[in-house]
């Protein structure tokens, strides 16, 4: 079964909107959270730093590294292999959690660091 550009046109669309739009916001956290800016404007960027994180570790772990743990069940694939992709799954994800935690840390201080 051949699939075509047109089968997948809108798909294609709502990820790149998706993906511009979590880039977006990136960038306006960065920029918020500069150091010239006020402490204000630093916290603004925090949270949407985090939100975007927390979005992105969110959607990761319930759609990639919650199903990669039923690689253990599967008795065509060795332990030491399914412990392998799991930690590696699992260790893009704890990333993006502590990136969340940092942002909201941050963004609850009291004095700029």
């Amino acid at each position: 079964m051949k699939i075509r550009f047109e089968d997948l046109t809108p798909a294609f669309f709502v990820f790149s909107t998706i993906a511009l739009l979590l880039i977006a916001l990136a960038v306006r956290a960065y920029v918020l959270s500069s150091r010239k800016n006020t402490e204000e404007v630093r916290t603004r960027g925090f949270w949407i730093a985090a939100t975007i994180s927390g979005l992105v570790a969110l959607f990761g772990t319930v759609v990639y590294a919650i199903p990669v743990l039923g690689d253990f069940s599967i008795p065509e694939v060795r332990f030491r292999d399914a412990l392998i992709g799991v930690l590696i799954v699992w260790a893009i994800f704890l990333c993006a959690w502590v990136v969340t935690v940092r942002c909201v840390i941050f963004a609850l201080r009291r004095t700029p660091k």
